[in-house]
């Protein structure tokens, strides 16, 4: 998965958005509806420039999100507040490129409120991550909307533990199957954060809503400290059902809770199955 920085993201989108006298006043108008109160606007129009917003406009061009502005969003951000606030601003002469410039390719479905969303979520990546480069999944979180996945403020918490983190490896989230196949699925972690895993497991979500079938349901995850890999994997049989399923996977402690909420598509597992034939002409199965 690709990484980016906030001010790379805020940049990028300042480009598509309405309404915006300049990245000062912007800056200030996104973090507000975020439900940051670190930035005021002026009532004095004649000091809503570029000129007294300097330090402002600098999160759209070279400054990363400093900890001490993470501090000032609430946890989680005000998600409703700041999707409706994209939303509001989106150029619709320039908003399938706004959806190609953040990774949603070309001819897909364009749903205005759902992207908003995306971005939304994205954004509030850069808050409750320690880090200045921060995987952007977009085009992921915006497929799960179009399928009818809700996600709620509650959802984008930051970690359980302060300081955890973790960054998987995106390569390989996405299998084609026969009906009949038996799937191997391998999930490469790191522990990038500052907390050790003890004691975790990965626990499928959403077996009851799905036809494949994992062989194993929970998975141990080795002790790992911060800094170090971890590599589990299951076979998952894709059981003589065609469709498109997202096996949805979490992270948990020992007693059982999410350790990033924040975090809910990175373990997820997209299965595409289909009837298919061999070279021969038969049906493989």
């Amino acid at each position: 998965m690709v990484g980016i920085k906030s001010y790379e993201f805020l940049g990028g989108l300042y480009d598509f958005l309405d309404n915006q006298k300049n990245q000062g006043v912007y800056i200030v108008k996104m973090f507000n509806a975020a439900g940051n109160r670190y930035f005021f606007l002026s009532e004095n129009v004649h000091h809503q420039t570029n000129r007294y917003l300097e330090k402002e406009r600098r999160y759209a061009l070279n400054q990363a999100i400093t900890p001490d502005i993470k501090q000032k969003f609430p946890n989680p951000i005000d998600l409703e507040g700041l999707a409706k606030y994209i939303e509001a601003n989106l150029n619709m002469d320039t908003f399938e490129a706004c959806m190609a410039r953040f990774g949603i390719p070309i001819g897909v479905i364009a749903d205005r409120e759902k992207f908003a969303r995306a971005l939304a979520i994205q954004f509030s990546r850069f808050i409750t991550e320690d880090q200045e480069d921060v995987d952007i999944d977009v085009w992921g979180t915006y497929q799960s909307l179009l399928n009818g996945e809700q996600v709620k403020a509650s959802d984008i918490k930051g970690p359980l533990y302060q300081g955890d983190d973790v960054l998987v490896e995106f390569e390989g989230r996405t299998h084609d199957a026969d009906c009949y196949e038996l799937i191997h699925h391998e999930w490469k972690m790191q522990n990038c954060g500052k907390v050790a895993w003890q004691n975790r497991q990965l626990v499928l979500m959403n077996q009851g809503e799905i036809h494949p079938r994992p062989i194993l349901t929970v998975i141990s995850i080795p002790d790992t400290a911060p800094g170090g890999f971890a590599k589990i994997a299951t076979d998952i049989d894709a059981r003589g059902f065609e469709g498109n399923y997202d096996c949805k996977w979490e992270m948990q402690d020992a007693n059982g809770n999410n350790c990033f909420p924040n975090k809910r598509w990175d373990f997820n597992v997209r299965i595409q199955v289909a009837f298919q034939d061999t070279e021969e002409g038969d049906e493989r199965g």
